[in-house]
């Protein structure tokens, strides 16, 4: 009855979430207050300003025109939303909508961002902490892995039922791997160059082999798999099942499930600890996360946090 009622309940959620996002993007677009600097409209100038707006260069954003001209451009652009006077067009050309997931590319020093409502992936340089480019990838990116061994960025696109692969020298998309339904969490397997993606509504783990970017396997879990995470310490990946309340343990040298740990109520994060090796679990609707020791694969603690806890890293 889960998959009928519980699950239908919370995309119309999520459906609902979308619609309000589209909302916003377009009451923020109307409060972008253009100013025209030449002919017979007055011009705005930082001095003639009052209140908290300040005369700010934002990086991110860039300017397309010339203050000086004449022909259709504007001067200065007043954004409302955050009180600031910024020179010449306002153009956003680097942030993506509803920011989802995150990844960090070693190899480049580059880190990647899914932006679920963009359908792209932000990559920002982390040297400088700017936004260097937006990468376009199918309908709904959700889950984002950085494979070491080849330097590929692994996306899960939600709505595709693929797997987007982009090349971190280039950043650009060189292949799209069909996985089950609706794949939502990634994780890469440091011990054989695999690739873990969970399949929402196949209730499986799709295996994609990072040396031929083809699917070699599908291993059954739970319900609803939503998240995956690789526990280097034992060579397992740990599987979220928000649909049967439990966390599946595949052993990746047989890509076999191993055992299934009951955990809190719908989870929806999971991450592994390095230092100790723990894997904690945040349990959407039991307002904890659940800490699975990875020697025993058994729950030794449940640490209450706030509401609707759903990332952990």
């Amino acid at each position: 009855m889960f998959k009928g009622s519980e699950m239908m309940y919370k995309r119309s959620q999520l459906m609902k979430i979308v619609a309000v996002s589209i909302l916003l993007l377009f009451l923020i677009s109307e409060f972008l207050v253009m100013a025209y600097g030449s002919g017979s409209e007055k011009s705005i100038s930082p001095s003639s300003t009052s209140g908290n707006i300040s005369n700010t260069n934002i990086t991110p954003f860039t300017q397309n025109s010339s203050q000086n001209n004449s022909a259709g451009y504007v001067k200065y652009t007043l954004v409302l939303f955050n009180n600031s006077l910024i020179n010449g067009n306002f153009v956003n050309t680097g942030n993506g909508l509803s920011p989802t997931e995150i990844a960090y590319d070693s190899s480049n020093g580059y880190v990647y961002v899914t932006n679920y409502n963009s359908n792209s992936v932000s990559v920002i340089n982390g040297a400088t902490n700017t936004v260097i480019t937006g990468i376009p990838v199918g309908s709904y990116p959700w889950g984002v892995a950085y494979d070491s061994s080849n330097g590929y960025i692994y996306v899960a696109i939600y709505n595709s039922s693929n797997v987007s692969v982009i090349n971190g020298a280039t950043n650009k998309v060189i292949a799209n791997i069909a996985v089950g339904s609706y794949p939502f969490g990634v994780t890469y397997d440091s011990s054989n160059g695999y690739v873990y993606v969970a399949n929402f509504y196949s209730d499986n783990v799709s295996v994609i082999n990072g040396a031929t970017n083809k699917v070699i396997a599908n291993i059954a879990v739970g319900l609803y798999p939503y998240g995956v995470t690789y526990d280097s310490s034992n060579g397992y990946v740990y599987v979220i099942n928000e649909g049967s309340n439990n966390v599946s343990v595949i052993n990746v040298s047989t890509n076999r499930v191993i055992a299934n740990i009951t955990v809190g109520s719908s989870p929806e994060g999971v991450a592994y600890d390095s230092s100790n090796g723990y894997v904690y679990v945040a349990n959407f609707y039991s307002y904890n996360v659940s800490v699975i020791n990875g020697s025993t694969n058994r729950v030794i603690a449940n640490i209450a946090v706030g509401s609707i806890p759903e990332g952990v890293a």
